[in-house]
């Protein structure tokens, strides 16, 4: 049996950043706040990345407000389609993959976003 040690100078550095104090889940104006933290969590673990694939994939690799691609040059942020403070959830039926700049024009807008469903044949 091999035994391999390991520097302790290979183990990433992982910062976490602390909510900001005046940040309120229940109120609606730090839902983008909360989302943001949301994407960010997502996109540096495994699984994370692997719900932001599917959520990707599940859309075409559209954004649902402008129909065009979502790259890594575009960006993206994960929106939930029911607040989570109106009582939507986490989980993936609850979110799209929307622009940054989409994702702004939503929350300040007002506008409503639904899953696009990929079209099944008969």
């Amino acid at each position: 049996m091999r035994v391999r040690l390991f520097s302790a100078a290979d183990v990433k550095i992982k910062r976490h950043i602390k909510i900001k104090g005046e940040a309120n889940p229940y109120d609606p104006e730090w839902e983008p706040y909360f989302e943001r933290r949301l994407g960010l969590k997502m996109a540096h673990d495994l699984k994370g990345r692997q719900q932001l694939l599917y959520l990707w994939r599940e859309q075409n690799g559209l954004c649902p407000i402008c129909h065009q691609k979502i790259t890594q040059l575009t960006g993206w942020h994960s929106h939930h389609i029911v607040r989570r403070v109106d009582g939507g959830g986490d989980g993936l039926n609850n979110r799209v993959l929307l622009h940054p700049e989409c994702h702004s024009k939503v929350h300040h807008l007002g506008i409503s976003v639904d899953k696009l469903r990929p079209a099944t044949g008969v």
